[in-house]
């Protein structure tokens, strides 16, 4: 992890930086910019086939991304953005994020309808674990996103988080199980493709 130089005011400086497009970057809440190192291959692969299904589904490659940035308040590692491995948005965002000098939805934006991490490996006590597991959760109910998914292939589960109300209920998901999305009802799923990243 490293890094920049410069200190943002404001979450909306930073998007109008000239910080390269293609880099993994944070902002904290501080107003400095981290750099984090390249995402676990077989985590991006997974990552990278689930979109192309949801591609699909939706018939519209626009709306998922691998590349979208989030505006969040800051939680735990005090990054004020996070940057899921697969965000689903709505096509109202297309023309507010043409705006933008990179992909992001910020605050006043309406929510992204299903978001996803890849969970790195450690223990429940790690940074990793405490990331995707509790501040990100914080994070996107706040958001009120509809769906949040945690794909765990060390754990060989997803766990699906779904709103209720305010607030998110979870149901783990293992092995040959089929995942219930409630904002894609006619997903066709089982958690070993998922975890695979292909079909089984």
């Amino acid at each position: 992890m490293t890094f920049t130089s410069t200190r943002y005011k404001t979450y909306e400086a930073y998007l109008s930086s000239d910080l390269g497009p293609d880099g993994n970057f944070r902002l904290l809440s501080s107003g400095e910019v981290i750099e984090l190192p390249p995402e676990d291959k077989e985590n991006d692969f997974i990552a990278t086939e689930l979109t192309e299904r949801l591609k699909r589904l939706l018939n519209n490659r626009r709306l998922v991304s691998t590349s979208t940035e989030i505006q969040v308040h800051p939680v735990g590692d005090d990054r004020v953005n996070r940057r899921p491995d697969l965000t689903v948005l709505r096509p109202e965002h297309i023309p507010l994020m043409n705006e933008l000098k990179k992909n992001a939805v910020l605050f006043g934006m309406p929510a992204p309808l299903l978001v996803a991490e890849l969970v790195s490996p450690g223990s429940n006590r790690t940074e990793n674990y405490r990331r995707d597991y509790d501040w990100k959760r914080q994070q996107y109910e706040w958001w009120q996103i509809p769906e949040y998914w945690i794909i765990d292939r060390h754990r060989d589960r997803v766990t699906a988080l779904v709103l209720k109300g305010d607030t998110y209920t979870e149901r783990i998901y293992q092995s040959s199980e089929q995942i219930q999305s409630v904002v894609f009802p006619d997903l066709q799923l089982s958690i070993a493709q998922i975890l695979a990243g292909r079909e089984v």
